[in-house]
């Protein structure tokens, strides 16, 4: 007896094993997004283009249209020769696979950043030169405010609240 309960117990084991691993990947599928199909805006058919989501059939049609007139050289020229594809729609469109000229639209952008800040986007904006003694207004001398803390206004500035107020001495 005790060798049948046995090989039902590793029956069970066995089949709930099974069961869990066959779980463990359909969630795992369901949720970790799909390895996304690179298409090329650039060669994709309307057929390619319709399936990504948020493409329909027309602006599919837009984008071959666009194309045949001459082929993107980047997404600014995609955003600028189709209508529907904006900024927004670009980044969903990149992250689920469409790239032009090999690019996706968020290493596109980046580029643009570096090249608008210059050949070390990692150097920090030069800090102005300390005012020299001179130009320092007249009674100033010696007292210095440290970096970054403003100075307060006059009490004058503030209204006075009755019941609220210090009392002035």
């Amino acid at each position: 007896m005790p060798t049948m309960v046995r090989a039902f117990l590793h029956a069970i084991r066995s089949r709930l094993h099974a069961g869990i691993t066959l779980v463990t990947w359909a969630s795992l599928a369901a949720c970790t997004p799909a390895l996304a199909q690179v298409l090329e805006a650039n060669q994709a058919s309307a057929a390619q283009l319709a399936t990504l989501h948020g493409v329909g059939p027309v602006l599919a049609q837009r984008v071959v249209q666009a194309r045949q007139q001459r082929p993107f050289h980047g997404w600014d020229d995609l955003q600028a020769r189709v209508a529907g594809i904006g900024p927004k729609m670009a980044e969903k469109l990149s992250a689920q696979g469409l790239r032009v000229n090999g690019r996706s639209y968020g290493t596109e952008l980046a580029q643009a950043v570096v090249s608008a800040r210059g050949a070390n986007p990692a150097a920090p904006a030069a800090p102005h030169p300390p005012a020299s003694p001179s130009a320092r207004p007249p009674g100033s001398a010696g007292h210095e405010r440290p970096a970054g803390k403003p100075s307060a206004p006059p009490a004058a500035a503030y209204p006075t609240i009755p019941g609220l107020s210090a009392p002035s001495r």
